[in-house]
């Protein structure tokens, strides 16, 4: 099957996002427009939570985490949804799903830009300019945080009602 266009890949990913937490009894929905602050919402009583969603349909992901500034941003995202979406010759597509949240994806791509770094000096004799390059991640960067769905559903099971009071990271004052 020839390869999905970026643009319809890229919506397929935050719908799956959102198809897969709303199934899971988390209220999600995905946003429109090119100034948007996250591609997808998942929503409590008192909680929003902003998830980026990254879509590949090949062993990397890229991410821009140098290039936009968001290693420690308040705008950053509370949490990284990447998805991996490989068509099958049959019409059908694999699908892998990772959760991690910023400061997890921030050191993975620490951990990416070191190594790659390490090349570039070798090879040329200097450092890279990361602000002129494009971040990105492999899959097996992040293997270990697949199907952790549980991770964002935890943090919405906090902002129940009977937990007044509780604070943390994800609260939002709504008021």
């Amino acid at each position: 099957m020839a390869k999905i266009d970026s643009y319809c890949l890229n919506l397929a990913g935050e719908y799956r996002i959102c198809s897969e937490l709303n199934k899971r009894g988390v209220f999600a929905t995905i946003t429109y427009g090119n100034r948007k602050g996250a591609d997808v919402y998942a929503i409590g009583n008192r909680v929003a939570l902003r998830i980026e969603v990254k879509t590949s349909q090949n062993a990397r992901f890229v991410t821009s985490i140098t290039q936009k500034g968001l290693h420690d941003s308040p705008d950053a995202p509370h949490f990284w949804a990447l998805v991996l979406m490989k068509p099958l010759e049959n019409g059908k597509f694999q699908e892998r799903f990772f959760i991690l949240s910023h400061d997890e994806i921030v050191a993975v791509q620490k951990s990416r830009n070191a190594a790659y770094a390490s090349n570039y000096r070798q090879k040329h004799g200097s450092a890279p300019d990361f602000s002129k390059g494009v971040d990105n991640v492999l899959v097996a960067d992040v293997e270990a945080f697949e199907d952790q769905w549980e991770r964002i559903v935890a943090v919405m099971r906090e902002d129940l009602p009977s937990e007044k009071g509780k604070g943390g990271p994800y609260s939002t004052n709504f008021a």
